[in-house]
């Protein structure tokens, strides 16, 4: 599918020069968008939001990311993925997980356990999950725009690569 890229106190031309924004990159591209997304592993068959965390789990494992890696044991700070120190959430949830997401970035960078925290949302969510069963479980829904508006609203400076998914491919 495609997507669009913001950055907060990191540089892009730096980001490049690291290989697994590239790696991220391909994952996202490899996982095709469709108005009624379903992915079947193992002969269980996944809609939706955890459809698209089921295909982006086997699109990052292809590269070696380690799955749902711990900040903290308690209280449990979990991402969806890790590769040195790029820590990356996929954000399906409402939309006040941003800041948990963000204050877990700021934990992570604070005790070395990584250097840039990626955050990867819905641009629209309605427009992305349009056939949803529950149009209620999309209309609050984390994404692109709001978590932009608060990255630069908030005074906490931590290197964050906000990514926003399209509905498109």
């Amino acid at each position: 599918m495609r997507f669009k890229k913001e950055y907060f106190f990191c540089s892009q031309r730096l980001l490049q020069h690291i290989p697994e924004i590239q790696e991220i990159d391909i994952c996202l591209e490899s996982v095709k968008w469709a108005p009624e997304f379903s992915v079947d592993v193992d002969g269980q068959l996944h809609k939706y939001q955890t459809g698209y965390n089921k295909a982006l789990d086997l699109e990052f494992a292809k590269f070696g990311w380690e799955m749902q890696p711990k900040l903290y044991e308690s209280p449990k700070l979990i991402g969806d993925y890790r590769k040195d120190d790029i820590f990356i959430e996929v954000q399906f949830g409402n939309s006040s997980t941003i800041y948990r997401d963000y204050y877990k970035f700021h934990y992570g960078l604070t005790h070395r356990l990584l250097s840039i925290a990626v955050l990867i949302v819905p641009t629209k969510p309605k427009a992305f999950f349009p056939v949803r069963e529950s149009k209620d479980s999309v209309s609050n829904m984390a994404e692109f725009d709001l978590a932009s508006k608060y990255f630069k609203l908030l005074p906490i400076p931590v290197p964050i690569l906000l990514i926003g998914l399209l509905p498109e491919n």
